[in-house]
């Protein structure tokens, strides 16, 4: 099964959107905070008709620890910009964006 899923993510990685231009958000948190966010990663993927956006919190430290990276689905305003977060719903979903993600980092690292 996982083959079978790696071959078809390889497929459609050729037909993503893919823009990686970060850019800072401010979002609220569960207590109406605000929290400022990188956007490290855009995209839209067919196979499940979405946009996607990879989230880092602003300002967290990346000395020691690992920057914790959020997922989310973009879902775009009818004017097609801004719009709102929603998380990610299904370990298919998960899959594929850790399966873009770990690639557009192996692909700016080198």
């Amino acid at each position: 099964m996982t083959e079978e899923f790696n071959k078809e993510n390889e497929e459609v990685q050729g037909t993503l959107d893919i823009n990686n231009e970060e850019e800072l958000l401010t979002l609220f948190d569960e207590d109406n905070n605000e929290v400022l966010y990188r956007k490290i990663l855009e995209f839209y993927n067919p196979q499940f008709d979405k946009h996607y956006v990879i989230l880092a919190e602003e300002g967290v430290s990346d000395d020691d620890e690992e920057i914790e990276l959020i997922p989310m689905i973009n879902v775009p305003n009818e004017e097609g910009d801004g719009g709102r977060f929603l998380p990610v719903e299904t370990d298919e979903e998960w899959d594929m964006i850790e399966e873009i993600v770990n690639t557009e980092i192996d692909e700016e690292n080198i």
